[in-house]
């Protein structure tokens, strides 16, 4: 855990909401849309749970440990230093929001 808190703490930009692509590669293990523009992220902690361990991220009892909004000019940052195709416009945006559990 320690190792986990570690690495957000000096990955995490709290001041503009950035996640350093390190992050998501070493440590998302799960992405569930819970709703619209709403997502929940599990976390690998390096522990397999067994099937009856596992966290239903559709149901989960307990708070994130962070939570962060990705807007438009992020997604356009992203998308920009991935060379990727520029295909949504500003108008059309809704933001994301994103819950991360352990």
């Amino acid at each position: 855990m320690k190792v986990i808190y570690d690495f957000l703490s000096q990955k995490v930009d709290v001041y503009d909401a950035c996640l350093a692509p390190e992050l998501i590669d070493q440590f998302v293990e799960v992405v569930t849309a819970i709703a619209d523009y709403s997502y929940r992220w599990k976390l690998n902690t390096g522990y397999k749970k067994s099937k009856e361990e596992r966290t239903d991220l559709m149901a989960v009892s307990e708070k994130p440990i962070l939570t962060f909004t990705i807007n438009f000019e992020t997604a356009k940052r992203y998308r920009e230093s991935n060379k990727m195709p520029h295909q949504f416009r500003r108008a059309a945006w809704t933001d994301l929001t994103v819950e991360v559990y352990l």
